[in-house]
């Protein structure tokens, strides 16, 4: 490839992000606009009047558990003896602040460029164990998600047992996926590239740019195919969305939400889920329609209500993600550096880097 051809490619990605982030900031005025309109302000301290101060303290806890987790599945992607915990929790604290904060799913670059600094680890390493984390806490949100909507639709009682079993089908089918994801992007690369090959010739397409992306992502996926690897980081997965889950239904309950227990989890996964909708500036607006729309279609609650609970729960991640992302600045820049290991050193210098 030339190097106009990398201009130019470089040229459309800019531009091409360029678009994102302006429909991402449409997005999220307009949403804004309408919601706020919505609220009845004068009644929202009686709103937060309802949460009991052991409420905020169970959610707080709840969230840092959440953490804390996360930060145990990113330890175990890395698949790294040295990875040092008293660094690990802290980056993860911080990382989740900075996702929270920055629009435009910037603060997910903190994550491998923190790594790359205090533990010297690669890129790579960094890309793959968060590639791997977002999509492992996906494929649960979505089964769980899924399991709660037809449990608790009344319409679907009779097709339950087929649907339920589709479902679980499609989950373990997304697992298997995920775990052979190298080779099949590989396969894919194969069959594929040699069209995509005909298709651009004679238009100076960066073909080798694509060829080079997609082979890298294969290898990056080969890094969780490992069973051990794999099956500890999707167990743990099951505790962060359980920990998110408790987040969100503490304050639900302490707000005066009385529903059954399978529209609860229809109700909080649409919330989680809303995060990861692209076209957003740090979750504002979508989020807040999101916890809108699983209050009115599953609690019954009025619209202005609903969206104010939505304002509610937003703002208090943000507030606990602030707070633990404090905390976990200063310990970073507290603790010192993970040295890398010297050619020449001593197996006694070696053995000290790595326990520290």
């Amino acid at each position: 490839m030339t190097d106009s051809d990398t201009r130019n490619a470089s040229k459309r990605r800019k531009q091409r992000q360029l678009i994102v982030r302006v429909v991402s900031v449409i997005v999220t005025v307009a949403l804004l606009a309408v919601l706020v309109g919505e609220v009845k302000w004068a009644e929202f301290d009686q709103l937060l009047g309802r949460v009991a101060p052991i409420s905020w303290l169970g959610a707080l806890l709840a969230y840092l558990a959440l953490n804390l987790f996360r930060a145990l599945r990113f330890r175990v992607l890395l698949d790294k003896d040295d990875a040092p915990w008293r660094l690990l929790a802290p980056i993860t604290l911080y990382h989740n602040f900075l996702v929270r904060a920055l629009p435009f799913k910037l603060g997910e670059l903190s994550y491998v460029a923190l790594l790359r600094s205090r533990l010297n680890y690669s890129m790579e390493e960094g890309l793959s164990s968060l590639f791997g984390a977002r999509i492992l806490e996906l494929l649960i949100i979505i089964l769980v998600f899924a399991s709660g909507v037809l449990t608790s639709a009344e319409a679907l009682a009779q097709q339950r047992d087929r649907l339920m079993l589709i479902i679980v089908a499609t989950f373990f089918i997304c697992v298997l996926a995920l775990y052979f994801g190298g080779s099949l992007l590989r396969a894919a690369a194969g069959l594929l590239l040699p069209w995509i090959r005909r298709l651009l010739r004679g238009k100076r397409r960066p073909i080798g740019a694509i060829e080079s992306g997609w082979l890298q992502l294969a290898e990056e996926l080969d890094r969780v195919r490992q069973p051990r690897l794999f099956l500890s980081a999707l167990f743990i997965s099951c505790f962060t969305y359980s920990s998110s889950f408790l987040t969100n239904y503490v304050l639900l309950r302490a707000l005066g939400i009385q529903v059954d227990f399978p529209a609860m989890i229809a109700i909080i996964s649409i919330g989680m889920f809303a995060s990861a909708f692209p076209f957003n500036v740090s979750g504002f607006g979508v989020v807040e329609v999101a916890w809108r729309v699983g209050l009115v279609q599953f609690a019954d609650w009025n619209e202005s209500d609903a969206t104010a609970t939505g304002f509610l729960l937003h703002g208090f991640q943000l507030f606990a993600a602030a707070l633990y992302g404090l905390a976990g600045y200063l310990l970073i820049h507290l603790s010192p550096r993970v040295s890398p290991p010297q050619e020449n050193s001593s197996d006694s210098d070696s053995k000290e880097i790595v326990s520290s």
